[in-house]
């Protein structure tokens, strides 16, 4: 009986400095499992929490709208190559156009309250100025332009669009 009651504390023994083991074992893998889950938390938060802007941004049109959700701008190319720019008032009027033709040939129209062009003023194909003031009604009133190598001219317009007075 003492032999296998040695047997038993010998056994006892090894069973117990096997469980020392898988302890400090278990303890290593508890602690490299919480710095994993540690490190896949951080750089989840890092991603979700960047606040970095983009150096570009590309599309065809950029709508703008207000805080209910109008639209009151727009910016784009069309199918031909113009670019214009439309911003709107908040009742949805166009107030004033950017645009460059396809040509390559700028303009800028502004309107009034009831969408009608008041203003323009481009520059032809050769690069030439011209400034358009318009009645209510829609009428060409005055015009100021600068022809290339020519004088420049100033006209006025009656009401009915027909002119007043001009100078080359």
């Amino acid at each position: 009986m003492d032999q296998s009651t040695g047997e038993l504390i010998e056994r006892l023994s090894r069973l117990e400095s096997q469980q020392a083991k898988l302890q400090r074992s278990n303890k290593h893998m508890r602690i490299m499992t919480g710095a994993m889950l540690l490190v896949c938390g951080a750089l989840f938060t890092m991603a979700q929490t960047s606040s970095a802007v983009p150096d570009t941004v590309e599309a065809q049109q950029f709508l703008l709208r207000d805080s209910t959700g109008k639209l009151r701008g727009a910016m784009g190319v069309l199918p031909d190559g113009a670019v214009g720019l439309n911003l709107s008032d908040p009742n949805g009027r166009t107030r004033i156009t950017v645009d460059l033709a396809s040509s390559g040939t700028p303009g800028v129209d502004l309107y009034d309250q009831d969408g009608k062009v008041r203003a323009t003023m481009a520059l032809g194909d050769a690069g030439q100025p011209g400034l358009g003031l318009y009645g209510p009604n829609g009428h060409l009133r005055t015009s100021l332009d600068v022809p290339g190598g020519k004088t420049a001219g100033l006209a006025f317009y009656k009401d009915d669009g027909q002119p007043a007075w001009g100078v080359p």
